[in-house]
């Protein structure tokens, strides 16, 4: 019988048999809650790189922008711009907010609201119309009598006919022929006045219509009194043409629907008797088309400096502010307080004139927004630098680099701001492409493909203009197989992109999601000319790159030259030198090294042994460091050579 070796005994006991309470590598996963999970979405440490690049992205582009305000900044903002002053304080203190009931569950609302025509001559016409009726409420009432009779018709016919009734007398005798047959009263017949091929009025000429048929003798007397009353309301109105705006407004109660009619009346009903409340209603009427006694609010609560600044003077240097604002927060200068200042300021650019307000606007703020929130600063920024700067210089107050400031150097450290702003950034683009697709499938023309020919041709937004696009277009379409082919394909492509997309973001094809969209917003860009807009778009794609890749693509590769800072560490201006290379040594190139008193320094000593002094130094790092080359340029400067010498080695 053999005997087991200790060798072996130990090399079972080190690798057990498969099935015997055998313990894996593989941790064990611990399950999380819905809470945690929910949490860890939104609130999970990000590299702060990813952002920093946005806010880089979306900080030239932000410039770019209100750089091309500044040549036409008085037109687009100014007190006489394109959209004045005083119209848009007109409308941010008074235009209305009308809201719905709150439990009318989801029906349309009966309520409604007096509304005049859109066409401008016929609101003129109304407006005279209202502005004349009597201060007196009984004298009010006694003349829109007739109205009230007709609108409580519950037949939208019979409404008609009446109106059309009154609309044809046209003179007082012609009135008082048509009252007196309403009444039975015997009237001279006439042969009928004929336009075209349709008689003027209904039956024979002053013959009541039948809706007045079935009234009593006393009901039509009053009916006739009622006329007459409105007729002579009409005939006291200052018309400019009569005739011909008289009819404009029995048309405007023709067309209007039953619950427009009524609240039209309800209104000139319920006017104020004082005259400067009736003036005020009424301005507001024709200005705003709404009751404002319906309205749930007036104005609007928005805020823009150019509200109350208008001198041309005072608003180029605030403009001029406003672009050294951008441009610190594109570079991350104090971002936390630019950052905020900048959203703020293209705020008031937006809500000053909102009528050019379109799709680049509304990225731009969205982006502005989220960047505000996250420390856009953390990384890729002036900010990063001081940052650096002063862990480096509090590290050797201590003593010399320890391992957290090492490892701050040598990264950003993770933020949760960051990954919470990313991820609100990726959550709204979802929501963004979900909206635009879904909307695509109402209309008819993406069912069938139009819709992309409409853009491909479309001579306002296309390169149609070009000879070669247009000929390509035509070279297209000659082959039939060929346009429809091209049309379906463009159609699925956007849909698919649009409606598929911001689920399968989610997933292992985000690779493909993020390179599909971006072709597709470039395609957009180069098609329809909406080239700011579309770059915000794939700007806000870049939320989406997996966590370290800007990062790791800024980094710089192993090659790069090492160097060593030799300084002594207890004189204060040479750790205060060697704190700001560290802070430019962004790839940490430069190893910083205190050494012995009695060696003369600082020195910087490359890898091989050659030790560099002064002019001879810094000519090495602005050629070596990788950010250090941004800032040769200002070497140029006559005398920054020398002063940055003087800097970093003090006597």
């Amino acid at each position: 019988m053999s005997q087991e070796t200790p060798q072996a005994a130990a090399s079972e006991s080190a690798f057990p048999p498969v099935g015997i309470d055998a313990k894996f590598t593989a941790p064990d996963v611990q399950p999380r809650s819905p809470w945690q999970r929910w949490r860890d979405f939104w609130f999970c440490p990000a590299d702060p790189t990813t952002l920093a690049f946005i806010r880089i992205s979306t900080g030239l582009l932000v410039l770019y922008i209100h750089l091309a305000y500044s040549l036409d900044l008085q037109a687009f903002f100014g007190e006489h711009g394109w959209y004045a002053a005083r119209f848009i304080n007109r409308e941010r203190k008074e235009s209305p907010m009308v809201v719905t009931p709150w439990l009318d569950h989801w029906e349309d609302s009966q309520e409604g609201w007096a509304q005049l025509s859109d066409f401008p001559h016929r609101r003129a016409a109304l407006m005279r119309f209202l502005r004349s009726l009597p201060a007196d409420a009984a004298q009010r009432q006694r003349d829109l009598a007739y109205l009230q009779r007709i609108f409580a018709y519950r037949n939208s016919a019979d409404v008609l006919i009446a109106l059309n009734y009154v609309q044809s007398m046209a003179t007082e005798r012609e009135l008082e022929r048509y009252l007196t047959a309403l009444q039975g009263g015997q009237v001279e017949l006439s042969e009928e006045i004929v336009i075209g091929a349709r008689p003027k009025s209904f039956g024979k000429q002053y013959e009541p219509p039948p809706v007045f048929a079935t009234l009593s003798a006393d009901e039509k007397r009053q009916l006739a009194q009622e006329i007459r009353h409105f007729w002579h309301a009409l005939a006291r109105v200052p018309w400019i043409d009569p005739k011909q705006e008289r009819t404009y407004v029995i048309n405007h109660f023709m067309e209007a629907g039953p619950v427009m009619r009524q609240a039209l009346l309800e209104f000139m009903l319920t006017l104020p008797d004082d005259e400067q409340q009736r003036n005020a209603l009424l301005d507001y009427l024709e200005y705003w088309n709404v009751d404002p006694r319906k309205v749930y609010r007036q104005g609007h609560a928005i805020f823009s400096m150019w509200f109350h600044v208008t001198d041309p003077t005072a608003m180029a240097c605030i403009h001029g502010g406003v672009l050294v604002l951008i441009a610190l927060f594109t570079v991350g200068l104090f971002t936390r307080v630019t950052s905020v200042l900048v959203w703020l300021a293209t705020v008031s650019y937006i809500h000053r004139t909102q009528q050019i307000l379109f799709g680049m606007d509304t990225m731009m703020n969205i982006l502005l927004f989220y960047l505000m929130i996250g420390n856009c600063g953390a990384a890729l920024s002036l900010d990063r630098l001081i940052a650096r700067y002063r862990a480096t210089r509090a590290a050797l107050r201590r003593g010399g680099l320890d391992a957290a400031t090492r490892a701050f150097l040598a990264y950003p450290p993770p933020s949760v701001a960051a990954g919470f702003a990313q991820r609100l950034i990726q959550v709204h683009f979802c929501f963004i492409y979900m909206a635009a697709g879904l909307s695509k499938l109402k209309g008819g023309m993406w069912w069938h493909g139009q819709a992309f020919w409409e853009v491909l041709v479309n001579p306002e937004f296309t390169l149609l203009h070009y000879s070669w696009y247009e000929n390509t277009v035509r070279w297209l379409v000659s082959f039939k197989p060929v346009y429809h082919v091209m049309l379906v394909s463009a159609v699925w492509f956007t849909l698919f992109v649009e409606i598929a997309g911001p689920f399968l973001l989610w997933t292992r094809l985000r690779w493909l999601i993020i390179f599909l969209a971006t072709l597709m917003h470039a395609i957009i860009a180069v098609l329809m000319g909406l080239n700011l807009f579309e770059l915000l778009m794939i700007v806000m794609l870049l939320a989406f790159l997996p966590d370290r890749v800007i990062r790791d693509r800024f980094r710089g590769g192993s090659d790069l030259p090492r160097f060593r800072w030799c300084f002594h560490l207890p004189r204060d201006a040479e750790c205060r030198t060697a704190a700001w290379i560290a802070a430019i040594d962004v790839d940490n190139q430069v190893r910083l090294q205190p050494v012995s008193a009695e060696q003369k320094t600082p020195y910087l000593l490359r890898d091989h042994g050659e030790m560099l002094r002064e002019q001879e130094a810094v000519q090495v790092l602005a050629s070596s460091l990788r950010l250090a080359p941004l800032l040769v340029p200002l070497l140029w400067l006559p005398g920054l050579r020398g002063w940055l010498t003087r800097r970093l080695f003090p006597a």
